[in-house]
């Protein structure tokens, strides 16, 4: 099997990805693999890299070296070749690193000697009309401050904290909740919404449990829908969302039942009752859309897991099937 290892070279502080290449090629000497490192130079290169390698070849892993963004890049490079060999890592040295949260932890995937080690597991993906997406998916508070940190960023002493901080302000200061047709595998109701998750795995944001319940493995989609609530009750409601603590099993806590519902669906679309665009956040991706259409691909893709905990997993380790 060949092994590519594809760097974002300014992922997480510090432009942490560059400096993990020395790690990098000393635990590939050390496990004595066939190996190559390749460095990424725009927005779009780790997917265009992984599909190209998925193409040619057949025994392929591919590590996507940095955040979830190279991640969801490499992931969609890899989904296009339909190379049902090919396999998908992640060496997780961004600012966010959400994905690997429903396996383990950071430590757990840079200890690159078990993870050149470990083996692939077959999980779920998200198709939308963007491509294909792997942890979720969602429309309104939270895609709306995503959205407004990067114009944040860009102020002179602004940094990764403030603009967060910013981006929240500015967003309280606005409108809160907005009517929209939710539609379930053809279940149509209409709400007034302040966030709309859909979930094939459990974190986004920055370590936000949105979906505890969510499994990567049961060709389904979980959907969270937050109901409109007060400002004054808004920091408490969304400590408990960030910790996963408004879902008790697989139903809403009861003190949130009154303004949360949970569902599983196949095809999910969310849209504005107004007809105009909403931001649509795709895996930390956001952009205006009118719609946010997600589909579960069952079986999508396989993801390797560290050698340690391969063992504690109990998923079978099999092909992805396209």
């Amino acid at each position: 099997m060949k092994h590519i290892f594809i760097v974002n070279p300014i992922s997480g502080k510090a432009d942490a990805g560059l400096y993990l290449v020395p790690d990098l090629i000393e635990a590939a000497k050390r496990n004595e693999i066939d190996y190559e490192i390749l460095v990424t130079e725009y927005p779009g290169h780790a997917k265009e890299l992984a599909m190209d390698f998925a193409e040619r070849l057949d025994a392929v892993r591919i590590y996507a070296c940095g955040g979830d963004g190279t991640l969801n890049e490499v992931t969609e490079g890899v989904w296009l070749s339909k190379n049902p060999h090919a396999e998908i890592a992640c060496v997780p040295c961004g600012s966010g690193n959400d994905f690997i949260r429903n396996f383990g932890t950071q430590s757990d995937f840079l200890n690159l000697d078990a993870l050149i080690r470990g083996h692939a597991v077959v999980i779920d993906l998200m198709r939308t009309h963007r491509g294909v997406s792997a942890a979720i998916c969602s429309v309104g508070i939270d895609a709306d401050i995503a959205y407004g940190i990067p114009r944040f960023r860009r102020v002179p002493l602004c940094g990764g904290h403030m603009a967060y901080n910013l981006s929240i302000l500015q967003r309280l200061c606005g409108k809160m909740g907005r009517r929209m047709l939710v539609d379930l595998d053809g279940r149509r109701m209409e709400e007034t919404l302040l966030i709309a998750t859909v979930c094939n795995g459990s974190y986004y944001g920055g370590g936000f449990c949105a979906a505890p319940q969510a499994d990567l493995h049961d060709g389904l989609l979980d959907v969270i829908l937050v109901k409109k609530i007060s400002r004054v009750h808004l920091a408490g409601v969304l400590a408990k969302y960030k910790k996963g603590e408004h879902i008790d099993g697989t139903e809403v806590a009861a003190p949130y039942r009154s303004i949360m519902q949970h569902y599983r669906a196949r095809h999910v679309r969310i849209q504005p009752c107004d007809g105009k665009s909403a931001i649509v956040n795709a895996d930390g991706e956001c952009r205006r859309e009118k719609m946010l259409d997600v589909q579960a691909l069952e079986r999508a893709a396989a993801f390797v897991l560290p050698e340690h905990l391969c063992e504690k997993s109990k998923v079978t380790v099999q092909k992805a099937s396209f």
